[in-house]
């Protein structure tokens, strides 16, 4: 059961690191937020799970701060956009939700393939070892989704009973 706990805290990781390039760009004006801090702690694990050498941990460093500011001015546009998507509701203007919602689609695939492309660079620079470790923790999230979409004793979706 250990082993179960560790490969989920480090799939927990793994999926907040990637998270980060996204989430890390939403800054308040007062200052970084709970989360910030959050995300540190869990690359901290994951780097220590994978057993990264100091040099891969500043190439990660590297590759996740500048996906972070490639992500900010898009972060603060989609937030903008998603202030005016509620006027356009509040204004029941169809016209206006139908392109600010496109805008905002835009928008959330940009930031996607920001994090997805700052993964794939984190990804290269691990050892083939790391490489493997990091499919089995990819493996077991998908089993946790699996067991949590479809729980013991309970017939699969679309099932006739």
């Amino acid at each position: 059961m250990s082993t179960f706990r560790s490969k989920f805290a480090a799939w927990t990781a793994v999926a907040a690191l990637g998270a980060a390039s996204l989430f890390a760009a939403q800054t308040s004006a007062a200052g970084p937020s709970a989360g910030h801090h959050r995300h540190g702690r869990m690359g901290a694990f994951l780097s220590s799970y994978l057993n990264l050498t100091p040099a891969q941990q500043a190439q990660q460093k590297t590759i996740f701060q500048n996906a972070r500011q490639s992500a900010m001015p898009i972060h603060q546009q989609l937030k903008q956009t998603r202030q005016s998507l509620r006027a356009a509701i509040q204004a029941n203007s169809t016209a206006q939700i139908q392109q600010l919602a496109q805008t905002e689609g835009s928008q959330i695939g940009q930031l996607a393939a920001i994090r997805s492309t700052a993964m794939a660079q984190a990804y290269q620079i691990l050892t083939p070892d790391q490489q493997q470790q990091m499919a089995k923790l990819q493996q077991a999230r998908q089993a946790r989704r699996a067991a949590r979409q479809n729980p013991a004793g309970a017939p699969p979706a679309g099932a006739v009973n």
